[in-house]
């Protein structure tokens, strides 16, 4: 029964404190539509109380009726409820990648409205098992391993993260819960889908408990990323764009590629990838220049490294 993971979940991993007012969106998929009806029966216990909200894209001609079915829902838990409607560009590509931005914006601005300390979504344990591999996939290092977050430094929280997919919507059937299938979820253009049809099937063909091994992972991995976050030596002040190599050349190989990270991210906005990283390495014991992209490169001076924005730079990394 997927009501007593989810107060575990909540109690271990921290996700709410007595008092919390907590915004949980509903789309009106089976995920979602559980954890609205499973956070009313646990809000006593937990000692929460609850405001609930839907987002309407703008993508499907049923969006309207599916954020009204939410609504309905909702009242008749006795729950408030708002909504708002996001006007999603369709051009270019990641249109699901904008939608989440927009997403959570909306959400985040019905959350202050409505003094919400806490937004709870729907994500599961399959959902933390997918990520986790799109990331393997994609090369990802020790930061991507860690995966979705459960608690999100933004408020954003996870009740369900270690409920499995099945379960919950076995709950919300069980139930008669009124939920919505999303059809994007069936179309093979999106990464994630075909993970979920093609990929993750063969891998739990191989494994039965792949899923479970993927989550410990990203577990694992985020207990790594927080211990090494604690050991990175202070960064350069806000907008210093260069800094003397020999303190970071002598930190531990994991420690100087994550102060790198940080430095790199905060000052330019980026999100520098292994290889990038690797380049300024090595410009800490060589001479040279690391292009990162976007006009942004990184250069050996004397005995520093010097960050520099350039708009006719390409991206491409050389050394001398």
């Amino acid at each position: 029964m997927i009501t007593s993971t989810v107060k575990r979940t909540l109690r271990e991993r921290a996700l709410v404190e007595a008092g919390d007012h907590v915004l949980v969106a509903c789309s009106g998929g089976p995920d979602s539509t559980a954890l609205l009806h499973v956070l009313h029966r646990a809000r006593s216990d937990m000692g929460i109380t609850l405001c609930a909200a839907s987002i309407d894209h703008g993508l499907r001609a049923e969006s309207v009726s599916e954020v009204a079915q939410v609504g309905d829902f909702a009242a008749s838990l006795g729950i408030p409820f708002r909504s708002a409607r996001i006007e999603v560009p369709k051009e270019g590509a990641s249109v699901q990648g904008r939608a989440r931005d927009l997403r959570y914006q909306a959400l985040h601005e019905i959350a202050r409205a409505s003094k919400a300390t806490r937004i709870a979504v729907g994500h599961t344990q399959d959902d933390q098992a997918e990520t986790v591999l799109a990331r393997i996939l994609r090369g990802a290092g020790l930061r991507g391993l860690a995966g979705i977050e459960a608690r999100r430094t933004d408020g954003v929280i996870r009740p369900l993260f270690d409920c499995r997919r099945a379960d919950v919507l076995a709950y919300a059937k069980e139930r008669g819960l009124p939920f919505i299938e999303d059809p994007s979820n069936q179309q093979r253009a999106y990464e994630r889908v075909r993970i979920r049809h093609d990929v993750l099937p063969t891998l739990l063909r191989e494994d039965a408990a792949v899923v479970e091994h993927l989550c410990a992972l990203g577990d694992e991995a985020a207990e790594l990323n927080a211990a090494l976050e604690a050991e990175v030596p202070e960064l350069p002040a806000p907008g210093e764009r260069s800094f003397g190599v020999a303190a970071v050349a002598r930190l531990a190989p994991p420690t100087r590629v994550r102060w790198l990270r940080l430095w790199l991210a905060r000052e330019t906005g980026l999100t520098p990838n292994r290889s990038h990283l690797t380049d300024v390495s090595r410009l800490l014991t060589s001479p040279g220049e690391a292009l990162l992209g976007s006009g942004w490169s990184v250069r050996r001076e004397g005995e520093g490294l010097l960050l520099e924005y350039r708009e006719h730079r390409r991206t491409r990394s050389t050394h001398s």
